[in-house]
């Protein structure tokens, strides 16, 4: 037998011990009565393992003592402003760290840190709005997939607006529910404004067609979010809208042969200065004049006033009274006997109005179909 058969206890070896050793004095630091000699003890010696030149033996003091409300807090303080790889347990799990020392933390942390500090369980309001505004782009990532976590709609604005050219980031705060409505439609302009260079567009949409093309996708954003807006929020995005002089006469020509009504409402209330209920009521009641007159003041142009006054004829008799939106089918139906009557050369249509609608359309054809394909899909999947 060789002499080197007989040597102490190798450095590996030595090591396991040490983390054992150390993860012995957490057990029985939170397994101590509050106050006992025992955990005093237990306190000092963990204290001096903080300065273990191993970092293994610090992360499994931090792993064990993150989880509990009742560890030594100087202790755990020092472990979250340790390494990162001993630091994460303690700033992800540790109740014990005040919203205050989260923020510190996170202002001075590394990514790793400011991801750990952003996936914590409920996570306050506070401790979010410092990461929405100093937080790396992954933070922010992992705060919107944070559940838990209490964001306001002043942060959720504030990662928008530092995150706006990040594409699939815009995508996740668009699928964050408390985003507000105009926040949501600046990220979608920006989205839209991006398809003017995507390889899909370069190769299936003309070059003389494309500025068309963007115009109408901008509308159809603008059409789908007052679709999903609620009674109190259209009022302040159609302003929006107005302010950034985007409510224009194919916008709402195009809303009126969506069936989107609450909308077209809503913009004319906002242009002639009208309260919205007043509104609604003047359209389903007064007489082709009184119509014209409120065009008029909401300064839409006189060649458009033909489509406008029939749209509202025909709306009001399917009976709507512009405090709903018109199903698709319904819109089909609308835009197709506008467009007939457009055309009949007697009312004096003007061509550009025609054309639009002739597009608008299509439009809806199309959005029936797709809607009419997907749910005999969905009835064929419930019969099989």
């Amino acid at each position: 037998m060789n002499a080197h058969d007989f040597h102490p206890l190798n450095e590996v070896d030595e090591r396991t011990l040490d983390i054992r050793a150390s993860e012995e004095f957490a057990e029985r630091y939170l397994a101590a009565e509050p106050g006992s000699q025992e955990q005093t003890s237990m306190a000092a010696a963990l204290t001096i393992l903080l300065d273990d030149p191993s970092r293994a033996v610090r992360k499994a003091i931090a792993s064990l003592l993150a989880p509990s409300a009742y560890a030594p807090g100087h202790v755990v303080r020092c472990l979250a402003s340790d390494v990162d790889e001993v630091a994460l347990p303690v700033l992800k799990h540790s109740p014990i760290l005040t919203d205050v020392e989260l923020v510190d933390l996170l202002a001075e942390g590394s990514d790793a840190v400011q991801c750990a500090i952003a996936s914590r369980e409920g996570l306050p309001a506070s401790v979010c709005a410092a990461i929405c505004e100093v937080g790396c782009e992954q933070a922010c990532r992992q705060l919107l997939e944070n559940r838990s976590a209490r964001i306001l709609q002043s942060s959720l604005l504030r990662i928008a607006q530092r995150f706006e050219d990040r594409p699939d980031l815009c995508d996740q705060l668009l699928k964050t529910r408390d985003l507000p409505l105009t926040t949501r439609y600046q990220l979608l302009m920006r989205l839209a404004q991006n398809l003017d260079d995507h390889p899909i567009v370069l190769e299936r949409v003309p070059e003389n067609q494309r500025h068309t093309f963007l115009s109408d996708a901008e509308d159809k954003v603008v059409l789908r979010l007052a679709l999903e807006a609620g009674a109190d929020d259209l009022p302040e995005f159609v302003e929006h809208l107005r302010v950034n002089g985007k409510l224009t006469t194919r916008l709402l020509l195009r809303a009126v042969c969506c069936g989107r009504l609450r909308f077209f409402a809503a913009a004319l209330a906002n242009l002639g200065q009208v309260p919205l209920p007043r509104l609604c009521k003047l359209l389903v009641t007064v007489r082709r004049s009184a119509l014209q007159a409120m065009l008029r003041k909401a300064g839409l142009p006189l060649r458009a006033h033909q489509a406008f006054l029939l749209a509202i004829d025909i709306a009001r008799q399917a009976d709507a009274d512009f405090t709903y939106d018109l199903a698709l089918d319904e819109a089909r139906m609308l835009t197709e006997t506008l467009l007939s009557e457009m055309q009949d050369g007697a009312l004096g249509a003007d061509e550009d109005v025609t054309a639009f609608l002739r597009r608008f359309a299509i439009d809806v054809a199309r959005l029936e179909a797709r809607l009419l394909v997907k749910n005999s899909g969905l009835q064929v999947t419930a019969a099989a």
